[in-house]
């Protein structure tokens, strides 16, 4: 049962979480989706449904007993993608093939290779579709990644993945390589993690020839067995968290912990892990549809920050009111545009500068603002009013890290965590956020 700090939901009106600082950013946590991405293979991937059915592709010889447990498999739109078994090899009904099972890790079902019966052809393939590198504008050089999850029973195994293509010869292969780097092997046994390889297209290739095929095998030394299940195929070389979908839009990358409002990442960049990040530039993250534009009479605005540089933006609404800007000698709430003027009185230091995660919390009552930083208050307040469009109130066209125009200084960093709330949170309420935080983000 967990024990620990738990976040404080209650009047939450919006916040996201993109998964930084967890310990395996493969597996981020499940509010973040990922950057904008295709996955032209999506629906080779199976789904979980409420029943199986057996699957035998042949009554003949041993082909039954070799492959226990087989099932029928079926993708997210229904299909049903459960044959591929290879009736080419020597003695096909007495051999072990790649077959989907049942995982009782993931609930659902993965293709399986077991190398220890034999070692005979043994492989999953997958057709990207793709069409040629010259109808896609991509040319020789140009990056491409596959990533998959697997499970091993032996630590120097893996899916032996590439992708099948032609050269200008005619001759058929994996010419842009095989899954061979470290990337695409599990660092622990009979454990699900998400692999990849990148794959540079070599200058051999013919960019004309449609074939571009994924074949994944299992019959390599040593003998073991390997799984695997929602394998990936995207452009570039950051191997981006697996898209369920044909494809993640800027408004599906990263979700509302509310889930009312979407998000808009078409102006973020993004990491070599493929997590959002702020380039100090023109990057900003905005909630196309926030609701209360201007009807709080109690707010908390908290976000968890790494800054690069200092007099940032960190969100600020539409009428040029700023709320929350980090400054070189603090945390600050400002009312007007201006970085040098305008000041509320908030100049309490930060504990730990630029290059470190921060938690930064603001609160207003109807009358008075507080400040705080890693918990704890910074000891200053102020008496406001508030106004129809007054700092900390109006959160119409609200931008996170910056604004819509390149006037503003936009934030230098990550903004990994940004939460609103319709009240005033307490001291201990806050202090109870910053716990949940304070280990997975290292705070002071």
């Amino acid at each position: 049962m967990y024990t620990g700090p738990k976040l404080i939901n209650d009047n939450l009106v919006f916040g996201y979480d993109t998964g930084y600082g967890v310990a395996d950013n493969i597996t981020p946590t499940r509010f973040y989706k990922g950057a904008p991405t295709t996955n032209p293979i999506h629906g080779q991937n199976a789904v979980a449904q409420n029943s199986y059915t057996t699957y035998s592709a042949t009554s003949s010889g041993n082909w039954n007993a070799n492959h226990p447990k087989a099932i029928r498999a079926y993708n997210a739109g229904g299909g049903d993608i459960t044959g591929y078994y290879n009736s080419g090899v020597g003695d096909a009904a007495n051999t072990h093939h790649a077959h989907w099972q049942l995982d009782p890790i993931l609930k659902k079902p993965v293709v399986v290779m077991n190398d220890r019966g034999d070692a005979q052809w043994k492989a999953k393939s997958y057709g990207t579709g793709l069409g040629t590198w010259t109808s896609q504008g991509k040319t020789y050089g140009d990056t491409y990644t596959i990533s998959w999850l697997q499970w091993v029973d032996d630590l120097s195994k893996n899916a032996r993945t590439g992708l099948y293509t032609q050269t200008t010869s005619g001759s058929n292969g994996f010419h842009d390589g095989q899954s061979t780097s470290a990337s695409s092997y599990n660092t622990k046994l009979r454990t699900w993690q998400r692999v990849y390889q990148t794959y540079t297209t070599a200058n051999s290739r013919n960019l004309n020839h449609s074939m571009a095929s994924i074949y994944m095998y299992g019959h390599y030394s040593p003998r073991a067995v390997v799984k695997v299940a929602d394998v990936q195929w995207q452009w570039g070389s950051t191997p981006f968290p697996f898209s369920e979908t044909s494809e993640r839009s800027s408004t599906a990358s990263l979700i509302d912990l509310k889930k009312t409002t979407d998000i808009n990442v078409s102006n973020v960049s993004f990491d070599s892990t493929g997590q959002p990040t702020l380039d100090g530039t023109d990057d900003y993250i905005y909630p196309n549809n926030i609701t209360n534009g201007s009807g709080f009479t109690s707010i908390t605005a908290e976000f968890v920050v790494k800054a690069s540089a200092n007099n940032k933006n960190i969100i600020k609404s539409n009428n040029n009111a700023i709320l929350l800007h980090y400054g070189g000698a603090g945390f600050y709430l400002n009312s007007t545009d201006s970085t040098t003027s305008g000041y509320l009185g908030w100049n309490g230091k930060l504990t730990g500068g630029t290059g470190v995660y921060e938690h930064l919390v603001a609160t207003w009552d109807g009358t008075t603002m507080k400040l705080y930083v890693n918990g704890e208050s910074t000891g200053t307040t102020r008496a406001y009013s508030g106004g129809s469009t007054g700092v900390l109130r109006d959160l119409n066209g609200v931008v996170i890290g910056g604004h819509f125009n390149n006037t503003q200084p936009y934030f230098n960093g990550d903004i990994p965590i940004a939460r609103i709330y319709s009240n005033a949170l307490s001291a201990e309420k806050i202090k109870q956020n910053y716990s949940a935080y304070k280990k997975r983000f290292n705070l002071q």
